[in-house]
């Protein structure tokens, strides 16, 4: 099917949904709501709008903008949720990779992978050899002080007559724990389900520190979270979205015959699972109490009901 383009102005727009049956704003001018609506877009908004198709005349634009500021805060808390399971999540790679292994360049030896492996070149960059005096922003005190401390050629005894995976020449690769804390989380979440130490999977030593004792469930985990956290960094709606699903378990399976498996307080609460390492809800209402204490805590009734009205199988 051919894609057609029609351009829509702002004042177009606003003015079709009042037709489709939009209130107007009880509090904002026409330049003001004509000022919002240009500051977030109109193909933005329309992801939000759709949440209204089947009774938009319910509702006023102050709603609808209302929805999308909620949705940013939720973005913004979930992004922080997200990042200290990311902490986490590095910080018991290396713990359990130490555990198995002494040394720190183990990492570049192909012997420590389930399959062929190479390293993600987006994480290399921060180490290679400077060609000029133009240094890298991202993590400067840790590639510097390794560069200006350590040299790879000095190390390479910790991998000598060893089968390495393919190596570049002008990267000076530092010891695994400064490796680790500089990469993104989908490279950490790559690594992680590669690794093989003393022939043990390093992906099920470290789901077993979070309480995931089945690495098959532990990565479906890790890859929700690595869609949760791509979603607020790249700036997404979130509220109204499905999303990955994941094997539930204990409480959890209790859990399921409120909320749904593929939306937002399910990912919510399986990012509290990691960042605790336990269930910390008795029941279902405790979770979504936090869940609304959490995201939902500036948003007018209406509104709170309304995003938990979707997000709940009852309804």
């Amino acid at each position: 099917m051919k894609y057609t383009y029609k351009r829509l102005t702002i004042d177009s727009y606003i003015h079709t949904l009042y037709e489709d049956g939009l209130q107007h704003s009880s509090v904002l001018s026409a330049d003001e709501i004509r000022n919002r609506v240009e500051s977030i877009g109109i193909f933005r908004l329309k992801g939000y709008v759709k949440a209204f198709r089947n009774g938009l005349n319910a509702y006023s634009i102050d709603d609808l903008l209302e929805l999308h500021d909620i949705d940013r805060q939720i973005s913004s808390s979930m992004f922080i949720l997200s990042s200290q399971v990311e902490i986490k999540l590095k910080a018991y790679l290396i713990e359990v990779a130490y555990e198995q292994s002494d040394n720190p360049f183990f990492y570049l030896l192909k012997e420590n992978y389930k399959e062929d492996f190479r390293l993600n070149s987006d994480s290399l960059n921060d180490w290679k050899i400077p060609k000029n005096s133009l240094k890298p922003e991202v993590y400067m005190h840790y590639r510097d002080y390794y560069l200006s401390t350590y040299s790879f050629g000095y190390n390479r005894v910790y991998i000598h007559e060893q089968e390495t995976i393919e190596l570049c020449e002008d990267v000076n690769y530092p010891p695994f724990h400064y490796f680790v804390e500089n990469l993104a989380l989908g490279a950490v979440i790559m690594l992680v389900s590669k690794l093989r130490l003393q022939n043990k999977s390093v992906l099920k030593l470290v789901g077993n520190k979070f309480g995931i004792y089945n690495e098959k469930t532990f990565l479906h985990y890790l890859l929700r979270l690595k869609e949760i956290r791509n979603r607020c960094a790249h700036n997404g709606r979130l509220f109204n979205r499905n999303y990955r699903g994941v094997k539930s378990f204990g409480k959890h399976k209790e859990f399921r015959k409120i909320i749904y498996e593929h939306k937002l307080i399910d990912v919510y609460y399986s990012l509290q699972f990691l960042k605790n390492s336990k269930n910390i809800y008795a029941e279902t209402d405790e979770l979504i109490s936090s869940f609304i204490n959490d995201n939902l805590s500036k948003c007018s009734d209406k509104i709170q009901g309304w995003i938990l009205n979707i997000l709940r199988r009852t309804r």
